[in-house]
C-alpha cells in the first residue's frame, strides 16, 4: 500500500535539490530578518499528517502548511507593498500579488511534503516507525522553513516594496522620466551590482528588463525616480543575469518570484496539477463571495471552506440565495403544532386563527423545536453553498451544550482566534441605559447590524427563555429577521414575526450571553461540525 501511495523522487541536479536552493540563497543568509516567525505546532502537525496519510502528497497539498506559508508571504507583501484599501488605485494589483503568493506557496509545500514522503519506507519497502522517520525528515523541515522560508520572506518584503515603487514610477514618469540605481543598504553588499550603482536610464529602457535591484536574493539595492540625464550603459558580464526565481519585474506582473524558481522548475511529478487544482478552487470561491467582505476575510473563508469540506465529507456548491438557504430549508424536520387557518378554532392574542396540526408528534418534533443554536449556523453555511441541515437537540449532544448560553462558540475570527459577540449588557452600559425597551432593541439592532452582512442574534424573551436566530442587513439597507428554525419568510403566513416583533418580545434584562455577532465574515468552529445533518 505504501509503495503505491508514494512515488520515487524525480531526477535531481548533481548534489541534490537542497544544494541547488542552498547555493541560490547562499549570499542572502546572515543578515537580520524583518520579524520572521513560524508556528512550530503547524510544522509538527504537518509531519504527522504526512505519516498518517491524511492526504495524498502527489495529488493534494496539505492545507494547514500551505495556509501558513501563504500567510507568511502575504505578511511580507503587506510590509513591503503596504496594505491597500479597496479605493486605492493599486488595490487590484495588491490582491493579484497575494493570489500569486498562493501559487508559490503551493509549489513550495508540494516539494516539501514529497521530499519527506519519499523517506517513509526503509530499504525493504517497509514503513519506518514514526519516531525514526520524523527524526530523518526534520532536517528537511528545518531548511525548508527556518532557513529557506526566512530568506523568501525577507526577499518578498524587498520585492513587494520594489513593486510598489515601480507602480509609482510609472504614474510619475511624465515628470520624472528616468530611474537611478541606488547603492545597496546591506551591511555586506555583494560585488555583482556595484557596476550598476549610479546608472540612470529611462523607465521604459530595455535595460530594466534584464537588470534591476532585487534580481539577487535579499538584494538591498533600490531605484529612485529622477529627471537627471541618462548615463551610458555599463559593461555587461554573463554573471550579471538575474538569479533563478527573480528574473521578472514584480511591479509589472505582480509576482514576487518567477516560475524559474527551483520549486517550480524542478517540481515533483503532479505538482503543477495539484497547484492548479488548489489555487483555481480558492480563486473561484473568492470570486463568488460578496463585496462586503475584505480580501483577508475572503481568503480565510475560502481556505476554511476546504477544511469544512473535508470534515463534513461533502463538496461545497455555489452560494445559495436567501430563499434557498431560508424557508426552513436549514431545519426541514421542524414541525409546528398549530397551523395558520382563518377558520381555525385556536386564536392568539393578535387575533390570528390556527388549527391543530394532525401530523404533529410531540416526541419526534421536540428536538427540532429546540435546536436554534444549530439552525442559525446552518443557515449561514447554506448561504456559502454547504447543503447541510440542523440536527435535533437531544440530551448529551453538543447542541445541548451550546443551548446553555454558548451559542456563539461555534464561530471564530478570520485569523482563527475566538470571536466575541456584542453583548446587550455591554451595549446598555455604554449607552447609560438600565434596561432594554422595544425602542432600545431597535436602536441596538440598527447600531450593531449597521454593515451589510449576516448576524446571529441571541435574545432573551420577556416571558422567559431565549432564542438564537438571524438578522440580515441587505445591500439596499433593509434589516430583516430571518428565522431558520421555523419559516417566517414571505408567503409562509408567519411574516408578522419581523424585526418589530423581536423588539417587542425581547426581555428587559439579559444574561451576558445575549447579544449579536456578525457571522458571514467568521469561520465555523470545526469542533462542532457534527451538529449538522448532511
Amino acid at each position: 500500500m505504501a509503495k503505491e501511495f508514494f512515488r520515487p523522487r524525480p531526477a535531481q541536479r548533481r548534489g541534490g535539490f537542497k544544494l541547488v536552493v542552498d547555493t541560490l540563497y547562499r549570499n542572502a543568509a546572515g543578515e537580520v530578518s524583518s520579524g520572521f516567525t513560524f508556528d512550530r505546532d503547524v510544522l509538527e502537525a504537518f509531519v504527522r499528517r504526512i505519516y498518517e496519510k491524511d492526504f495524498h502528497p502527489m495529488t493534494d497539498i496539505e492545507l494547514q502548511m500551505f495556509r501558513a506559508v501563504w500567510d507568511t508571504l502575504d505578511i511580507a507583501t503587506d510590509k513591503g507593498f503596504g496594505k491597500r484599501p479597496a479605493d486605492d488605485p493599486d488595490h487590484d494589483f495588491y490582491e493579484e500579488l497575494k493570489r500569486n503568493n498562493a501559487v508559490f506557496a503551493a509549489f513550495k509545500v508540494h516539494r516539501m511534503q514529497n521530499d519527506m514522503a519519499a523517506l517513509l519506507l526503509d530499504s525493504n519497502g517497509v514503513l519506518k516507525p514514526f519516531e525514526r522517520w520524523a527524526k530523518e525528515v526534520m532536517p528537511i523541515a528545518d531548511h525548508q522553513i527556518y532557513q529557506w522560508l526566512e530568506t523568501e520572506y525577507d526577499t518578498a518584503i524587498i520585492r513587494a516594496h520594489q513593486a510598489a515603487n515601480w507602480r509609482q514610477f510609472e504614474r510619475e514618469k511624465d515628470v520624472l522620466p528616468n530611474l537611478k540605481w541606488m547603492p545597496s543598504t546591506s551591511l555586506h553588499p555583494g560585488a555583482d551590482h556595484r557596476r550598476f550603482w549610479g546608472t540612470i536610464r529611462p523607465i521604459d529602457d530595455p535595460f530594466w528588463n534584464n537588470h534591476r535591484p532585487g534580481d539577487r536574493w535579499n538584494c538591498k539595492c533600490s531605484l529612485s525616480s529622477t529627471d537627471e540625464e541618462p548615463t551610458p550603459l555599463p559593461d555587461f558580464d554573463p554573471a550579471d543575469k538575474p538569479q533563478d526565481g527573480l528574473e521578472n519585474n514584480p511591479g509589472k506582473d505582480a509576482r514576487l518570484f518567477s516560475d524559474k524558481h527551483p520549486y517550480m522548475a524542478e517540481a515533483h511529478t503532479g505538482a503543477q496539477e495539484a497547484v492548479d487544482a488548489l489555487t483555481r478552487r480558492i480563486n473561484e470561491m473568492i470570486a463568488e463571495m460578496p463585496g462586503n467582505l475584505t480580501y483577508e476575510e475572503k481568503k480565510a473563508i475560502a481556505m476554511h471552506n476546504l477544511e469544512l469540506e473535508k470534515v463534513l465529507g461533502i463538496t461545497k456548491g455555489k452560494p445559495m440565495s436567501v430563499e434557498e438557504a431560508d424557508k426552513q430549508n436549514a431545519n426541514p424536520k421542524h414541525t409546528n403544532e398549530f397551523i395558520l387557518d382563518p377558520n381555525g378554532t385556536y386564536q392568539d392574542k393578535a387575533g390570528r386563527r390556527y388549527r391543530k396540526n394532525m401530523e404533529y408528534d410531540r416526541e419526534k418534533a421536540r428536538p427540532y423545536n429546540i435546536n436554534c443554536q444549530t439552525c442559525a449556523p446552518a443557515y449561514a453555511l447554506r448561504l456559502k453553498g454547504f447543503d447541510i441541515t440542523a440536527k435535533g437537540n437531544v440530551p448529551g449532544s453538543k447542541l445541548e451544550y451550546l443551548s446553555k448560553g454558548r451559542a456563539f462558540e461555534v464561530w471564530k475570527n478570520a485569523d482563527g482566534t475566538t470571536a466575541q459577540h456584542t453583548s446587550i449588557n455591554d451595549w446598555l452600559y455604554t449607552k447609560g441605559y438600565l434596561k432594554m425597551t422595544p425602542k432600545r432593541y431597535k436602536e441596538f439592532f440598527n447600531e450593531i447590524c449597521k454593515e451589510e452582512g449576516v448576524y446571529e442574534l441571541c435574545i432573551g424573551w420577556k416571558n422567559g427563555g431565549g432564542h438564537a436566530t438571524i438578522l440580515q442587513r441587505f445591500a439596499n439597507g433593509e434589516l430583516r429577521y430571518i428565522e431558520p428554525q421555523s419559516d417566517n419568510s414571505a408567503g409562509s403566513g408567519m411574516e408578522w414575526k419581523d424585526v418589530k416583533y423581536l423588539c417587542e418580545m425581547g426581555a428587559a434584562t439579559s444574561h451576558s450571553c445575549r447579544g449579536i455577532m456578525r457571522i458571514d465574515n467568521k469561520l465555523f468552529n470545526l469542533d462542532f461540525f457534527d451538529i449538522f445533518d448532511i
